[in-house]
């Protein structure tokens, strides 16, 4: 329903209680065709990404496919070993759990964001066994799932603080991504840049925040470039995306922080899984990446994340989906700079999808 900009809590609330109902008990196909839908209709977006590999668009419902059936094999090895209802939950909840592939989008709080009940594992299992006491239990006994109902609910007070007490301008690109990095664009793109944070400067913004990749080129390389944004943070900060290089031959996704004539740079620690990087042993990655990615290598993780300080406020640096991590908020840092490039994934649901993680994090 989020994805309908939908946001009534009781119609939220009635959406997660009649998925359980209609799962809890159901036959090994049912739970098999449960999975296989939530992959196709929470995850197609995956595949779009391959419309920017170079003839690589026939992939795109063989991945729609593989991804569907690694979820409905998931929700059916729940349902596999037992009959009882009540372990089926118990196992379902447990595999929730899990990251396929390292890719942990699949979180049965996303459900309960916009209902009142809480958005921790131990809500939804007790939301699960509120569903399995109405469902099952005899007459009489059905009063036990009012109860747990009541002790999933979320009485605490879900607006997000905001720590930071000076101005902070959000820039927004529109370059096309299958166009973004033609050089005439990067040209553009790097001048738009310049522009906006011109612009920011006369606005009196102290922060200005690019997206992933905002400079289509690996900025470490380009000290024109690089000398220019030193000058800029002389009157402004400066965090934006940009690819990094280094002499021992390795590629990064990084954010960049540029401020009072310093630059400061953080690599991505969680990379996306076969996007940035093949989840697989080397030799297997090394001939996916020859066959579809024309021999390019994975990107390189950082080994732990990077925080920025301005004026005494630290910033967590987050690049897109690492976002989402527990990687990134190790140490519970209080502020966040999450940048992403949602263009790989347009038109769909994923903008929407990243901001309810986030939002759940």
């Amino acid at each position: 329903m989020a994805f309908l900009n939908v946001t009534n809590p009781l119609l939220h609330a009635a959406f997660a209680i009649a998925g359980f109902w209609l799962l809890f008990g159901s036959s090994r196909l049912g739970y098999f065709l449960s999975g296989f839908f939530v992959g196709i209709f929470w995850f197609y977006w995956i595949s779009l990404s391959f419309r920017y590999y170079g003839g690589l668009s026939w992939a795109i419902p063989l991945v729609i496919t593989f991804v569907a059936c690694v979820y409905g094999v998931m929700f059916l090895s729940s349902r596999a070993f037992t009959s009882s209802p009540y372990l089926q939950a118990l196992f379902l909840l447990l595999l929730s759990q899990l990251a396929p592939f390292g890719f942990n989008w699949f979180n049965f709080e996303l459900m309960l964001y916009y209902t009142p009940f809480g958005l921790t594992p131990l809500h939804t299992a007790l939301l699960m066994a509120a569903v399995l006491s109405l469902k099952y239990l005899r007459k009489y006994y059905k009063i036990l799932a009012l109860f747990l109902l009541i002790a999933a609910l979320d009485f605490s007070n879900k607006e997000l603080p905001t720590p930071l007490d000076f101005d902070v301008e959000l820039a927004h690109t529109s370059i096309p991504q299958g166009d973004k990095w033609e050089s005439e664009n990067i040209i553009q793109g790097v001048l738009e840049n310049f522009e906006m944070i011109e612009e920011a400067i006369r606005n009196d913004k102290r922060l200005i925040i690019f997206p992933e990749t905002a400079f289509a080129l690996y900025l470490n390389k380009n000290e024109v470039i690089v000398n220019r944004l030193l000058e800029y943070s002389n009157d402004i900060a400066i965090i934006t995306g940009a690819l990094a290089y280094d002499e021992d031959n390795k590629s990064y996704n990084s954010a960049y922080f540029f401020d009072r004539g310093a630059m400061k740079r953080a690599d991505k620690v969680v990379l996306v899984p076969f996007s940035e990087k093949v989840p697989l042993p080397n030799f297997i990655s090394f001939y996916i990446n020859k066959i579809f990615f024309n021999g390019a290598s994975d990107f390189q993780e950082a080994p732990n994340p990077t925080d920025f300080e301005i004026d005494g406020v630290k910033i967590r640096s987050a690049v897109c989906f690492e976002g989402s991590t527990p990687a990134i908020h190790k140490d519970e840092p209080k502020v966040i700079s999450v940048i992403s490039n949602n263009a790989w994934f347009l038109p769909s649901i994923e903008p929407t999808m990243q901001n309810l993680m986030l939002a759940l994090y």
